[in-house]
């Protein structure tokens, strides 16, 4: 899944526009504060400079957009260095395209997690600098959980991002593709790093040094 995030910002349509494109459409953690983000910004009370200011002060590295509402100065925005800005009357559709057009431009970096390196150009991942050989569906399994690392992860919210899917199937999909990703991590004998926490989810951790 494509590296995008949304945080603070409610116009309906949004986030399903957003998963038609691939973006990821979950709050982000600290742990995905590189990606491209979509977030509110309230013209009327805060300068487009100040609010810039406070996301990067925040800790977010990544390019930025800013969703204000009708009538709000887009140049000013513009001017104070974001990517691209848009107004809550423009169509979901419309706004989730110049978002995925951010993600597009943007260089995505491979992600590590202990000895595991997760490669976006390969589709794959690394373990000890061996191949895992993963399937694309598990490939978005472990990048959506090295994101949120050190969380536990629910099965509907899995089934939302990794899936596209917002109603349970009433399968154990999650559970196969979780077993078939533990497997392939615990090749060679090495310490386990995704575990399952009863009736919250799954978590992926680094293992601690011996």
């Amino acid at each position: 899944m494509n590296r995008a995030v949304a945080i603070d910002v409610d116009l309906p349509g949004l986030f399903g526009a957003m998963l038609a494109r691939d973006l990821d459409a979950v709050p982000a953690d600290a742990a995905a504060r590189r990606s491209p983000l979509l977030t509110r910004w309230d013209a009327g009370r805060q300068c487009a400079a100040a609010r810039v200011a406070a996301l990067r002060e925040s800790g977010w590295h990544g390019p930025l957009m800013l969703l204000a509402g009708r009538g709000a100065p887009l140049a000013e925005a513009l001017d104070a260095g974001v990517e691209d800005a848009a107004t809550t009357d423009m169509a979901a559709g419309e706004i989730a395209a110049r978002l995925a057009r951010i993600v597009r431009r943007t260089p995505v970096a491979a992600l590590r997690i202990g000895d595991v390196m997760i490669d976006p150009q390969r589709r794959d991942a690394f373990r000890g600098g061996n191949p895992l050989g993963l399937l694309p569906r598990e490939f978005l399994l472990l990048s959506y959980l090295a994101e949120r690392r050190d969380r536990a992860v629910s099965r509907a919210e899995l089934l939302r991002a990794v899936w596209k899917l917002d109603f349970d199937p009433g399968t154990n999909v999650v559970q196969v593709h979780v077993s078939r990703l533990r497997a392939r991590l615990r090749r060679s004998a090495a310490p386990l790093m995704l575990h399952t926490e009863y009736r919250k989810g799954y978590r992926l951790t680094a293992p601690r040094p011996a």
